[in-house]
């Protein structure tokens, strides 16, 4: 009679190479009722027998060809895809079927399209080469809002899965362009909350007006600051931002009450607008 030693590492070895090959989750919840308890942590320290649906949905994706997924656009159900996941959006047919505002996107991976607002046949793909980080935040949006809305059915063969349904290469650029999109995201909030936006209004014969509040840019602070031209780091063009000084402005009077103390005006990435009194929380320009 083999010992208890021998017999644990037969379970696991089995269970390994059912594991191995894709059919451990729904076997081995049903095996593990029967084995005693001392074997299930041994084979719970090799593997995750934990109910993760994500995964075993991963394994039963329905993988589409373009040819297959184009047949879902018309009477009988609409399927659409982005980033090459698949959605059911039949419940939406008055905006993805024949006639809908949106029947384009119908039958097709057209990623760029969703961002780049180019609707033709050129622009209806799913290559999202050379797009922004801005972009790719939009992507992502675009996938939870399907998948909070609709119903995944699986993956399209194409720029991003493969006939296994295995990510390419570019689904992996894609996920290091969002990771990078997010800590742009951060470093933007960050950035926004140092130098708020000023406000702004234009109107014919009257020119544009840049001024700066406690609530400009709908960023709430303290303190109001100074209109200026500012250029983030590894940006071309200038935004106005408001730009703390050393206080709020006097109650009578358009500009600050100390200058002893310039706070961020000596920040190397602003410039006084031409024209405009250094020291005003309103600038007025006549460029019309």
């Amino acid at each position: 009679m083999p010992g208890k030693a021998m017999i644990v590492t037969i379970v696991v070895g089995v269970v390994s190479v059912l594991y191995a090959y894709g059919y451990l989750v729904p076997l081995t919840r049903v095996l593990m009722v029967y084995v005693p308890v001392n074997v299930k942590s041994t084979i719970a320290y090799y593997i995750d027998l934990s109910d993760d649906t994500a995964d075993v949905k991963s394994t039963s994706d329905r993988i589409f060809t373009k040819d297959e997924l184009w047949k879902y656009r018309g009477e009988g159900d609409i399927y659409l895809a982005v980033l090459g996941q698949v959605f059911d959006v039949t419940k939406g047919r008055k905006h993805y079927g024949p006639g809908g505002g949106y029947e384009f996107f119908s039958g097709r991976d057209g990623s760029r399209a969703y961002v780049s607002g180019d609707f033709t046949e050129a622009g209806l793909v799913d290559d999202i080469t050379g797009l922004s980080l801005t972009d790719i935040r939009g992507l992502d949006d675009w996938v939870k809002f399907y998948r909070k809305d609709y119903t995944y059915v699986g993956k399209i063969v194409g720029n991003f899965y493969d006939a296994a349904g295995t990510p390419t290469t570019a689904y992996r650029e894609y996920e290091k362009q969002l990771a990078a999109a997010e800590d742009d995201k951060k470093l933007t909030a960050a950035d926004y909350r140092r130098f708020p936006p000023c406000n702004s209004e234009s109107a014919q014969g009257k020119g544009r007006r840049l001024w700066c509040s406690t609530l400009s840019g709908g960023i709430q602070r303290d303190w109001a600051g100074l209109p200026r031209e500012y250029y983030r780091p590894g940006t071309t063009k200038p935004r106005c931002a408001c730009v703390k000084d050393v206080g709020p402005p006097s109650e009578t009077s358009s500009t600050t009450t100390a200058d002893n103390n310039k706070g961020d005006l000596d920040n190397p990435n602003v410039k006084v607008y031409p024209g405009c009194d250094p020291k005003s929380i309103s600038c007025s320009f006549n460029d019309f």
